[in-house]
């Protein structure tokens, strides 16, 4: 049995987001991460999309919407969504509470994440 000690909180510019597993503590190769994501009431992660990962979403916490690839997703807690390599997604929290999402990526690599301009 593991019970990893999740990471500290870090900060980015419009989310925060804290590592519980890494491919270590999973223990399969192949660039495997959990995370939580959280995003506070009023902010908007940017459109992007990653080159080879792929990010299985789990939601936490109600009260956000995704675009994805210009679809618009507004999921209740407890919903997957799967966004494949290429897939260009971005996320909003018009709530006035935090938007969390619980994050597994799967076949991440270093610098795979291609912000738009």
């Amino acid at each position: 049995m593991k019970q990893p000690d999740p990471s500290d909180w870090k900060e980015r510019d419009s989310y925060r987001k804290q590592i519980l597993a890494t491919e270590e503590d999973i223990g399969f190769d192949g660039g495997n991460l959990l995370q939580v994501v959280e995003i506070p009431p009023g902010e908007h992660v940017e459109p992007h999309f990653h080159r080879e990962t792929e990010e299985v979403f789990y939601v936490l916490q109600a009260g956000g919407s995704l675009t994805i690839d210009e679809t618009d997703v507004t999921p209740a807690e407890g919903d997957v969504i799967i966004c494949e390599p290429g897939d260009v997604h971005e996320v909003r929290n018009d709530s006035d509470q935090a938007f969390r999402i619980l994050v597994f990526k799967v076949n991440l690599t270093d610098d795979d994440t291609v912000w738009e301009q």
